[in-house]
């Protein structure tokens, strides 16, 4: 069985990832493929592509769209994996269950963000599927939020003088 990664470990990779890829998409793989390693998702099972593939989907959505996305991303993930709710979310429960006993409780604490959450039983598919795509937020930026955010402050600023 394959050691879980330490926190220098991730680091490391999330560094070399955004010194290595300077295509958005071969970075956003890149990324969530480094993510999903880093949390001990077995690459072999299919929960882990459909995983993936959810990740990806919550990621190339509109910042302020990105909650509406749980709607849309069984039906999206039966369409293109070709296969139906139950069976994906059957297999995506698998992956995070097994991801869940391999990685290290520190590293699931401190990588994800999880205070205050026990650590006996993992998260649902949709929450573990919005950790992953957060952590790829986090580790390659979102100039789409950032220009979203600077945008209203700047309006924020016009209507009230004591933010400047």
């Amino acid at each position: 069985d394959k050691k879980p990664m330490t926190m220098q470990e991730m680091q490391d990779m999330e560094d070399e990832l955004r010194s290595r890829y300077s295509d958005p998409d071969a970075l956003l793989d890149a990324t969530i493929n480094a993510v999903m390693r880093a949390l001990c998702v077995p690459a072999k099972l299919l929960g882990y592509r459909y995983i993936f593939v959810a990740a990806r989907f919550i990621r190339t959505r509109p910042p302020l769209e990105r909650h509406k996305a749980k709607k849309e991303l069984y039906p999206y993930l039966e369409k293109c994996m070709h296969s139906k709710t139950p069976m994906i979310m059957r297999t995506m429960h698998y992956a995070i269950v097994k991801a869940w006993k391999r990685a290290d409780p520190a590293v699931l604490y401190s990588y994800l963000g999880l205070r205050g959450k026990r650590l006996d039983d993992p998260p649902g598919n949709i929450e573990f599927v919005y950790l992953v795509a957060e952590r790829v937020r986090l580790i390659i930026g979102d100039p789409e939020w950032e220009a979203y955010y600077q945008n209203f402050m700047a309006e924020a600023r016009k209507q009230y003088a004591w933010l400047n």
